[in-house]
């Protein structure tokens, strides 16, 4: 249904925005009006802007897909090849399905270099799979933002550092 699926998208985005603004960050939703930019986050001088494209799924866990536990979630055609520094993905599990003992959305933080290294441009559906390893890194980590707009560098040579893990699962097109 497509009414759903669009407030699904709102209420990740609206869950960003909210995260980032609690934090002190300044945190613009774009309202559509930027393509693939749904956030922009800027440092308090506005020396540096961070654009962020906000990914939602329902239910984002995949316990074995590919033989292995995962998170999943669509993104767009423009999604292979990304390699902008200063763009990055919000990827935001509601978890709908899943028993917790909290009904808090997860975000994970994910530089576009390593979505558009893993997503490729023959896929039929461009999906972006996230390894259980890799969640540590990515899962709630707002102070990496924070790090980004400051010019950390150690943060710099994580977004350009493309984990192996995100090679795991060899590249099937996902249906």
């Amino acid at each position: 249904m497509r009414g759903r699926s669009q407030f699904i998208g709102l209420a990740g985005q609206y869950h960003v925005a909210y995260s980032l603004s609690v934090r002190g960050f300044h945190a613009a939703i774009t309202m559509g009006n930027v393509p693939d930019v749904d956030i922009l986050v800027a440092s308090v001088n506005g020396s540096r802007l961070l654009s962020i494209q906000v990914k939602t799924s329902r239910n984002a866990l995949r316990p074995k897909r590919y033989g292995a536990e995962a998170r999943e979630w669509d993104v767009s055609a423009h999604a292979p090849g990304q390699k902008q520094e200063s763009l990055w993905y919000a990827f935001v599990d509601l978890q709908e399905n899943e028993v917790t003992e909290s009904c808090t959305p997860l975000v994970f933080l994910v530089p576009s270099l390593w979505v558009g290294t893993q997503v490729k441009a023959s896929w039929s559906r461009k999906m972006f799979l996230l390894h259980k390893n890799l969640w540590p890194q990515c899962e709630e980590q707002w102070d990496r933002v924070g790090s980004f707009l400051n010019g950390d560098q150690d943060v710099l040579d994580w977004m350009k550092s493309v984990p192996v893990d995100l090679e795991w699962w060899g590249a099937p097109d996902p249906r």
